[in-house]
């Protein structure tokens, strides 16, 4: 593993309690059952998204736009900022 980030974070005493034994149990140390645990959820969410449904995703390819730095410049384009250049 690497770029692991210090964090600090407060739990129940019963959750505290839940790790320990789920980490024992796992052959694991806590702080690995968590950042599994954390991978677990963000991959489970990502995986509910369906961009076939989504209406912004089926947008994709279809808006012809009169500019073409629209990616770049898109602040100037939408509220009127200073464009990057």
């Amino acid at each position: 593993m690497s770029n692991l980030h210090r964090t600090q974070i407060y739990i129940e005493e019963d959750q505290m309690h839940q790790l320990k034994v789920e980490a024992a149990r796992e052959h694991l140390t806590i702080s690995e059952l968590i950042r599994r645990t954390i991978e677990y959820l963000l991959e489970t969410k990502s995986r509910m998204v369906n961009w076939e449904s989504d209406p912004l995703t089926k947008t994709i390819g279809k808006i012809k736009l009169a500019v073409n730095n629209a990616s770049v410049d898109h602040d100037h384009y939408l509220y009127g900022a200073t464009k990057r250049r």
